[in-house]
């Protein structure tokens, strides 16, 4: 992995833990992150669903969550309610798949399936959270993965 590559990736998982903050912070606590959309920070949650998009898009077997995130982005829950939740519910069942692909990092589904049962116990909002926060920390443990694989191709060690 070559270093602009590795910063891309990194920011791109940087700006998907600091938006749920980020939300928190200015809107206080709200019925799901998607419900930002109707809120000051409408553009922070389209910039970072795009990006995560792209980045989706560029990895290997992530192209349908990559998919269903740019379509809920589209289709707001203001506008579109039901079928806003129907994509965003693609989008973390699609997510599923690439992980248990995956089999060096297979542990996170069951992690990543722990956002359900805190979605109904502690809101929509917090599953949520949760969920990403699992992705997140997924994608930055295959980049990581990836950069010492590729430093020590590197120097033949």
């Amino acid at each position: 992995m070559r270093g602009m590559d590795f910063l891309r990736r990194i920011f791109v998982i940087c700006m998907g833990l600091l938006m749920p903050i980020i939300i928190l912070i200015v809107c206080g606590h709200l019925p799901s992150i998607s419900n930002s959309w109707g809120t000051e920070l409408q553009p922070l949650f389209i910039f970072v669903n795009a990006l995560t998009s792209y980045f989706f898009f560029d990895a290997h077997r992530w192209r349908l969550p990559s998919v269903f995130i740019l379509l809920l982005t589209s289709f707001s829950v203001v506008s579109f309610p039901i079928l806003h939740n129907i994509l965003a519910t693609l989008f973390f069942a699609s997510c599923l798949y690439p992980i248990w692909k995956l089999h060096r990092f297979r542990f996170y589904v069951w992690i990543y399936l722990l956002a359900v049962p805190i979605g109904f116990v502690m809101g929509l909002f917090w599953g949520e959270v949760f969920g990403v926060y699992v992705l997140c920390f997924y994608h930055i443990h295959i980049v990581m993965h990836m950069y010492k694989i590729g430093i020590r191709k590197r120097y033949h060690l």
